[in-house]
């Protein structure tokens, strides 16, 4: 089976954010994939970590396109809602860990620590920018910053749980206000 790398990596990506990095094991990317593991391993030659990385890369487009809707011209609020809509989830990705549960537990904690802090910096510095920008002194500004991503991760989690998203399209509804209230 002949499989373009977008789609190959859309596959690797599935199989890594339902099952985490150490659950993703050879047999399940190989089912998901519809490659046997020598087609695997001559696509990415070291194996797991290869795969990892190119999903962690393709996670990194969408994550900076999102971040990127935080940091163009505009009303923060405007900015903050188009931030929010890169964060809805399809039905098929609801089920799916965050790339930030995917790589921080287990084997990946090790390997990419220094990746996901990095993340987690530019995404906390994004969100204070623009909550700076509507008006709001930098301490707070990063109090909400910080609280917003636990809110979002937290939340994440816990619709997962409980297969309820409700609460988790109502928070990126009114994440603006959220972030921006006085």
């Amino acid at each position: 089976m002949s499989k373009s790398k977008t789609e190959l990596i859309a596959a690797l990506c599935s199989v890594f954010h339902r099952y985490g990095y150490d659950g993703a094991t050879l047999s399940r990317i190989a089912e998901a994939t519809g490659l046997g593991k020598g087609s695997l391993y001559h696509h990415f030659p070291d194996g797991k970590v290869d795969m990892a990385v190119a999903v962690l890369q393709a996670q990194g487009e969408w994550f900076h396109a999102a971040l990127d809707a935080l940091r163009r011209p505009g009303e923060p609020a405007e900015r903050i809602a188009a931030f929010a809509a890169h964060l809805r989830l399809d039905a098929g990705r609801r089920q799916e860990a965050s790339t930030l549960d995917v790589y921080t537990m287990g084997d990946a904690c090790a390997l990419f620590r220094i990746e996901m802090g990095l993340a987690v910096q530019q995404w906390l510095s994004a969100l204070q920018g623009v909550i700076e920008e509507a008006g709001l002194p930098a301490a707070l500004a990063g109090e909400r910053a910080a609280e917003a991503i636990a809110l979002l991760e937290g939340t994440r989690l816990m619709c997962r749980c409980l297969d309820d998203w409700r609460r988790y399209e109502t928070l990126l509804d009114t994440l603006p206000q959220v972030l921006l209230k006085p």
